[in-house]
């Protein structure tokens, strides 16, 4: 971005690069990726500690960012965490997310097949229902029947037959009725079972549950991922967090150790001097 501005500095163990980007009239983010290099620690342990000392595992949402780290790397050939991760419990209802207040949810009820959900394709962020009432993960982007939930109706659940994905099951649902279906108990299930088995010719249908896939540690989600190539493998949800090595992202456990890469966000009103220097700490100081 023009204006902007960046500094290396290498002070001991850490490696610090400050990027400066102007913002509206005169606000200037002064954005800080502090590589820790004498330290290696778990993706939760890391995630702990910078959000102890700075702001939070960094977030690389653009080329720009990505340029600015890999400016800082450039003689650092080891693997290190980033904040991205693969958000493998975040489940919940469509329903919620359209009426967030909406009345009796009870979000942890779960009826999963054995061994389910196990992101075998590395990409299964929404559920259905079988015809003996369990559930599975699967790809968003399959067309099967769905289930429709009809909320103030005494037949609250609709059976479609018509093979659709994920996202267009859903608008249809909510043009046509409330939402996805949302089953909040086990009298629920049974009625959406008892819906299957009515119709011999479906075997499987979507139901309103659904993930996140990857976000960043502060909550935020951006496409930008330039994973190393063979990546990404999180299947069985094993190796849910990232690291960055040489340029390229790779998924790992998060119970590995790795140096990490922590992210320093301030705000300031006046342009910062580029001599300007950042503080820093020692690991567990």
């Amino acid at each position: 971005m023009e204006g902007s501005f960046t500094k290396l500095l290498i002070l001991g163990t850490f490696l610090i690069i400050v990027d400066v980007i102007p913002k509206t009239g005169s606000t200037y983010y002064i954005q800080e990726y502090i590589l820790v290099t004498n330290t290696k620690l778990t993706w939760t342990d890391a995630q702990s500690f910078c959000r102890t000392k700075y702001t939070d595992l960094a977030t690389i949402s653009s080329e720009h960012d990505y340029n600015v780290v890999k400016l800082m790397i450039k003689n650092w050939t080891e693997a290190f965490w980033i904040g991205l991760y693969d958000d493998v419990d975040s489940w919940r209802w469509s329903l919620q997310i359209q009426i967030p207040n909406f009345r009796s949810v009870v979000q942890d009820y779960r009826h999963w097949q054995a061994n389910q959900p196990d992101n075998a394709e590395q990409r299964e962020y929404c559920a259905s229902m079988m015809g003996d009432g369990f559930w599975r993960d699967d790809i968003c982007w399959l067309e099967k029947p769905h289930i429709c939930y009809r909320d103030g109706e005494g037949d609250q659940y609709v059976l479609i037959v018509e093979n659709k994905n994920w996202y267009n099951a859903r608008n249809y649902c909510r043009h046509h009725h409330t939402d996805l279906a949302i089953v909040r108990t086990s009298d629920e299930n049974q009625i959406l079972k008892s819906r299957l088995q009515d119709n011999q010719n479906v075997t499987e249908a979507w139901i309103g549950l659904h993930r996140d896939s990857w976000k960043w540690s502060n909550g935020s989600s951006f496409l930008f991922r330039p994973w190393q190539e063979h990546q990404i493998n999180n299947q069985n949800n094993s190796r849910p967090c990232v690291t960055m090595r040489n340029g390229g992202w790779n998924n790992w456990a998060c119970s590995s150790t790795f140096n990490f890469l922590c992210q320093k966000i301030t705000v300031s009103e006046t342009t910062p001097a580029p001599g300007t220097e950042p503080a820093t700490v020692q690991p567990g100081g």
